[in-house]
This record gives structure tokens, C-alpha cells and sequence, in this order.
């Protein structure tokens, strides 16, 4: 399956611009070498090292804009030696290799100051798409349920990219049941495949989504009848986006149960228009919604098929729909 990656230049073209510097750092040396095989041809891999000590002083002196860390290591494992680095005020951003894809694991890696997270067994389909998201000053997370955790009850602007699987449906339940449970009001605006194998995925979780208390926290829209509220033509009105988003602030504040009142929102009203042909608008609701909500205490969720983007003439897209989130997992 190839790897959900868009790169505003494709590698084959004439680009004079240096080629981000990265740092790799494994203790197993077959994966160094396999993984600077894999990055060789869009970025300069300036460096190898096989511990968290050694890294540390080839950090010092090769000054990578990036270094791909792993976790297990001797030594110094590498979230001791991220902290080092940030300890000693480094640049250099970090995006995590491990095995384990513990919810504890996840979130040390974000906390000790790295800015992405790819599992071994997802090298291929996810390390130069993470790479690219953190160099540009995004978040790479690897699930939405590590998402969650990561944002820690905050607000913000996220995106998936997925395929449809099952992998994604069962992702976004796992992303309401989690909102559900901390208390958030919630909102899932989405298309018909979507509301129903989330639903029927929340009623096997346990959730009464008929008439319950839980049910008046959990809003279900049609992604078409929303986009039919807001677009004008091939264009969005702004007036009508700030109206519903007026209408999702309403409803947080009446149903919203938990510590810290919240607004949990998946959409893929963007993605719809994006399957259109119409990407234009895609990329104008999203900055309509960053800049509607960026104040308010509403994590929104947009997801994306990855037909959306499915060669290289939608990668100027790919790259403003991206701009306008802080974060980025894969299904």
C-alpha cells in the first residue's frame, strides 16, 4: 500500500533549495541502514548513530534540522536523550521510532519534546510523511486515540487522512467514546458510511445513543445537508460558517459535562467538497474554521480519504489544507 505522502515538489524536479538535514539514531544498524536508504533521496542524512549518547554528540556536530530517534536504547534511551538535547537549547525537531504503541509511550514522546511519533511497523507508509509534517511545524500522531491523549483536553484544529477501513471507523469510535466518556459535548458531521459504522461501533461500546443522557451529548449531522447550509455557489459564506460555529459554541455550553467544558467535532464537510473536484472551498473552510473557532475550547477533527489527494497535482492543496491544522495522524 503506498504511503499516504504529498510533497508540494516532487523530488524529480530542478529545486536548488539544501535538503533538510537529518539524524538517524537506532541501535540495530540494519535499520540505520534501511532507513537512511529511505530518506536518502528527499533529505541529506548527515549523520548515524546507534545510542542516546552517541547521538548526542553527533547532534552537536552535524546540526540536523531533524533527527529520526528511536525509543529502546542503551545508554541513553531516547526520550532521555531528547530531554538532554532540549536541556541543552537544540533545534532540532524530533520525530520518535518504536515498537510499542502504548498510549504511555505516545505521550512521553510529546512531552519530553519530540514533535512526531511512527511505529516501526509503519515506516514505510509513515516516516518521510512525519518528517515533512514536523518540518513544517505540525504534530505527527499515529492514531486518533493518541491524538486525543496528546491534545490532553485542549482545543485545536487536527487531520486524518485515511482509506476507509476499518482501522478508520474504528478509530473516530474510539476518538467519541473517549470525548464521551471525559464528558464533551460531541459532533460527528459526516456521510452515511461514516455516521453508521460509528454508531453501531459506540451501541457495541455501550453507548445509548437513542434518547439517553449521553445521546444529548453527542451530535449526529449529514455532511451534505451542512455543506448545503454554508455554500453559495462553488464558494463557502463565511457568514453562514459563523453562524453554525455560533450554534456548536451554544451546544457546548449546554451539554458539555465534563471538568473542563469541551467541544469534541469530526467533520468531513472539507473532504467532501475535496472529492468534488472543488478543493478551492476545502481549503477555504478550513481557514474559515481555524480562524471561527481558534478562541473557543473546540477540538475539531477533519478527515480526509485519500483520494482526495491521489497524485502529484493536489499537493499545493495538500500542503494549504495541512497549513491550516496543527496536527496530522494516518489510518
Amino acid at each position: 500500500m503506498p504511503a499516504l505522502r504529498y510533497r508540494p515538489q516532487p523530488s524529480n524536479t530542478t529545486n536548488t533549495k539544501a535538503k533538510p538535514r537529518v539524524l538517524v539514531v537506532d541501535d540495530h544498524p540494519e535499520m540505520l541502514v534501511s532507513v537512511s536508504k529511505m530518506l536518502a533521496t528527499d533529505f541529506d542524512v548527515v549523520g548515524v548513530a546507534t545510542d542516546g549518547q552517541a547521538a548526542l554528540e553527533s547532534a552537536r556536530q552535524a546540526d540536523p534540522d531533524l533527527i529520526v530517534m528511536d525509543v529502546a536504547m542503551p545508554r541513553l534511551d531516547g526520550f532521555q536523550a531528547v530531554r538532554a538535547l532540549r536541556k541543552a537549547a537544540s533545534q532540532a525537531k524530533v520525530v520518535f521510532l518504536s515498537m510499542h504503541e502504548s498510549d504511555d509511550y505516545v505521550l512521553e514522546a510529546f512531552e519530553c519534546g519530540g514533535q512526531g511519533f511512527v511505529l516501526k511497523t509503519r515506516i514505510q507508509a509513515d516516516l518521510a510523511s512525519a518528517i515533512d509534517q514536523v518540518l513544517a511545524g505540525r504534530l505527527f500522531v499515529p492514531s486518533l486515540k493518541s491524538l486525543f491523549h496528546v491534545a490532553d483536553g485542549g482545543s485545536g484544529h487536527a487531520m486524518q487522512l485515511h482509506r476507509h477501513s476499518d482501522a478508520f471507523f474504528d478509530g473516530v469510535c474510539e476518538f467519541f467514546h473517549l470525548a464521551l466518556q471525559r464528558g464533551d459535548a460531541t459532533c460527528l458531521i459526516g456521510t452515511e458510511p461514516v455516521r453508521a459504522a460509528v454508531g453501531a461501533r459506540l451501541r457495541e461500546r455501550g453507548w445509548d445513543l437513542d434518547g439517553s443522557a449521553a445521546a444529548e451529548r453527542h451530535l449526529v449531522v449529514d455532511a451534505a445537508e451542512a455543506l448545503d447550509r454554508f455554500m453559495r455557489g462553488d464558494s463557502p459564506d463565511p457568514e453562514r460558517l459563523a453562524e453554525i460555529a455560533d450554534e456548536l459554541e451554544h451546544y457546548r455550553l449546554t451539554k458539555a459535562e465534563g471538568p473542563v467544558s469541551r467541544l469534541t467535532v469530526f467533520g468531513e464537510m472539507a473532504g467532501v467538497l475535496s472529492l468534488r473536484g472543488n478543493s478551492a472551498a476545502s481549503v477555504e473552510v478550513e481557514r474559515n474554521w481555524t480562524r471561527l473557532t481558534h478562541h473557543l475550547p473546540h477540538f475539531t477533527l477533519c478527515a480526509y480519504s485519500s483520494d482526495c489527494f491521489d497524485n502529484e497535482i493536489h499537493a499545493d492543496v495538500f500542503s494549504s489544507v495541512c497549513a491550516e491544522h496543527w496536527a496530522v495522524s494516518h489510518a
